[in-house]
């Protein structure tokens, strides 16, 4: 759907993915003011995107042309290319091209040159962090009125275009503009800034559960609760395939919930990624053999390796080799240094009484007190397991 007046496409209709006899689908002023009987689309197998996207040709945009002259045997090769390219076309334009379902696609993948490639049942994985991160990103911010969020002056504009929650509508009164008060615009207007994707994590899964509790009306504060438990169980070292198919259909209803009491700016595409999540984790396993946090933090220890601005590359390239080879040396030390040929330490220190090593410094003697020698002797013996049956 694209929204008029905030000037994006936005992914709604989540009702089609419910049941047949879900109660949300026959509400309509709860939604977009139609009751909804359509199902969702069908996820395409890799062999049928392949099939689709046969014929589909990238377009790059204008190619930069050189200023250079090619010489004669170039043009005559070009000549003969150029007839080869055309006979190509020609070809092409005997096969018929269903141009409806071309337009839906933007970029045929290189990947797809791969023999394999079509067999994948999960051919592009979808990044967790990010996705949870732009997430409770677009939650926050909408709730606290800061930074990009999804509520203001364009969203209400686009309830008003669309006919939908009429109690939302901007009032003009003269030269002014004014908001009514939302569901989720409960909280006062504050800032939020420099957190990471790290930050997020936590902030979605352990504190805003316990944050929003008394603070926004029960419908918009259930809605979010639910989506950081799906986030929550998501993210669990140990998954069950069962707890995910339920929490497939779940999230389903959780995101309609969301369309009831959010804007419509509100779902963009991160957010409605939500719903391909459990599938994914289904087929792919735990979330954490696959998400970005292990190489966003090696590219820290990458970026520690730039010592010259101007050649980051070299930098990277030179302390990267001279890590791998104190590695090896390492390694190749352990390995064939015995431990009898080790020297022993402290040989220029002869004592009976030490065991071994030296003592830190020189020994000091004081005398106990009656009540001090009584305590310790008492600590010995609530301490000895051999008097443990003596003691009860």
């Amino acid at each position: 759907m694209w929204l008029k007046y905030s000037r994006k496409h936005v992914f709604m209709c989540h009702r089609k993915g419910l049941a047949p006899s879900h109660r949300y689908r026959e509400k309509k002023t709860w939604f977009d003011g139609k009751a909804e009987h359509g199902r969702k689309g069908r996820i395409l197998t890799g062999h049928e995107v392949f099939q689709n996207l046969k014929n589909f040709k990238n377009d790059f945009g204008n190619v930069k042309k050189s200023g250079k002259k090619r010489k004669r045997i170039d043009c005559v090769e070009s000549v003969s290319d150029s007839d080869g390219v055309s006979s190509e076309s020609e070809e092409d334009e005997e096969i018929k091209v269903d141009e409806e379902e071309l337009s839906r696609w933007k970029k045929r993948s290189i990947l797809f040159k791969l023999s394999y490639w079509e067999d994948l049942p999960v051919r592009h994985n979808l990044d967790v962090m990010h996705v949870e991160r732009n997430v409770c990103y677009s939650i926050v911010s909408t709730l606290l009125h800061c930074g990009n969020s999804k509520d203001g002056l364009h969203a209400r504009r686009d309830l008003q275009h669309l006919g939908i929650r009429k109690d939302l509508h901007p009032n003009t009164q003269g030269k002014r503009t004014y908001l009514p008060a939302a569901p989720w615009s409960s909280l006062e207007e504050c800032k939020v800034t420099g957190l990471k994707s790290h930050d997020y994590h936590v902030l979605m899964q352990q504190l805003l559960p316990v944050a929003l509790k008394g603070l926004l009306p029960k419908g918009p504060r259930t809605a979010i609760l639910r989506l950081c438990a799906f986030y929550n169980h998501l993210c669990q070292r140990v998954i069950d395939r069962e707890v995910i198919s339920v929490m497939e259909a779940e999230i389903v209803e959780t995101l309609c919930m969301f369309e009831r009491f959010f804007p419509p700016s509100f779902f963009d595409i991160m957010v409605h990624l939500t719903v391909h999540l459990g599938r994914e984790a289904r087929l792919g396993g735990p979330v954490h053999f696959r998400w970005m946090y292990p190489f966003e933090r090696y590219m820290k220890v990458m970026k520690d390796f730039v010592q010259n601005p101007a050649r980051p590359e070299g930098c990277i390239a030179e302390s990267y080799l001279a890590q791998e080879c104190m590695q090896f040396c390492s390694d190749f030390l352990k390995k064939t240094t015995s431990v009898e040929e080790k020297p022993e330490r402290n040989l220029e220190y002869v004592n009976n009484s030490i065991l071994e090593g030296r003592p830190i410094s020189a020994g000091s003697s004081f005398t106990f007190t009656e009540m001090e020698k009584n305590i310790a002797h008492l600590a010995v013996i609530q301490n000895t397991a051999a008097l443990d049956p003596y003691v009860e």
